[in-house]
């Protein structure tokens, strides 16, 4: 039976799996992502596949899917915008730390190609398109029967498609990207804004939130609303 660790690297956390040939994860950890902290993101890498890979000795690879940009030889992350990496030679890094050989390539698109291979797409004929919306949103294109990467290696990066001219700025360095306005942080951010300025509208929300929006320390007004 042959076997590989994946490891999923997002915003906010690191999670690792053991998969046997047939895509059945054996066993798992997760560990936070230190995003503010590129080197502290690589050594929790690191440290969740060294981990796995004690546990399973007959392991024999190491695949890595980045909230990232990559670079088309999948070697460096070129980009990477909810996390601080800038250039980082992230594939040989892994390999000598954890001692197996390392895969790296964009999150979506690795799990773009599991769901073309073993999932909802499997009886695909040979093409597929998958958007991935989670801290941002990301996509995967599978064009007759292989990962599309594109010229660069970020073809499927759908989330920094301008969709608002002069809209919000993103952290790609672009104003008006779609995951500005539809991933899972700008919901966080709407529905927050929203419970400020009109409380009345998300009395539901400001009741799971105990009162205020969250990151909103003003005191509540006497009517239990918060403070403007």
């Amino acid at each position: 039976m042959t076997l590989t660790i994946g490891v999923d690297v997002g915003g906010t956390k690191v999670a690792g799996g053991v998969v046997d040939e047939h895509g059945t994860v054996l066993a798992s950890n997760r560990r936070d992502t230190p995003a503010e902290d590129p080197a502290g993101t690589r050594d929790t890498i690191v440290e969740v596949a060294a981990e796995l890979a004690r546990e399973f000795p007959q392991v024999t690879a190491v695949g890595i899917g980045a909230a990232a940009w990559i670079d088309a030889p999948g070697a460096t992350v070129l980009f990477a915008p909810n996390l601080a990496w800038r250039d980082e030679p992230l594939r040989d890094y892994v390999t000598k730390a954890v001692g197996l050989p390392t895969v790296l390539e964009n999150d979506a698109n690795v799990a773009a190609w599991a769901e073309f291979r073993y999932g909802v797409a499997r009886h695909a004929d040979d093409s597929m398109l998958m958007i991935t919306v989670g801290t941002g949103i990301g996509g995967g294109i599978v064009l007759n029967g292989k990962l599309w990467r594109g010229a660069n290696g970020i073809a499927g990066e759908l989330g920094h498609i301008q969709s608002v001219p002069d809209g919000h700025p993103c952290g790609c360095g672009r104003l008006g990207c779609l995951e500005q306005y539809a991933s899972g942080n700008a919901l966080v951010r709407f529905a927050r804004a929203g419970a400020r300025q009109e409380p009345e509208r998300a009395a539901k929300l400001l009741e799971l939130a105990g009162g205020r929006p969250a990151g909103d320390r003003r005191p509540p007004d006497h009517r239990g609303r918060p403070g403007r």
